[in-house]
């Protein structure tokens, strides 16, 4: 059996890895801006559409990209307070 927690976390860093972490996060947890180096442009309504892309190449349902979307929160906000 897969855990889907660290399925979960891998495509989260994947996506924070993809972006070379250029993502602009309110201390509330709110996705601001994010840059896409594939289409070398800075964004507010392309964060979804990055997470919606390495969900589907992960081959995760729709109802999963709440807790991909979770843990990149989690994660950048982690690395801010250090």
């Amino acid at each position: 059996m897969v855990n889907f927690e660290k399925v979960y976390q891998k495509v989260g860093l994947q996506i924070i890895e993809r972006c070379h972490g250029a993502i602009k996060i309110t201390k509330h947890g709110k996705i601001i801006e994010v840059y896409d180096t594939k289409r070398h442009i800075w964004s507010n309504g392309l964060a979804g559409l990055i997470i919606k892309e390495e969900c589907k190449n992960a081959n995760l349902k729709n109802w999963e990209f709440a807790n991909v979307r979770s843990y990149i929160i989690e994660e950048l906000l982690g690395k801010s307070k250090k």
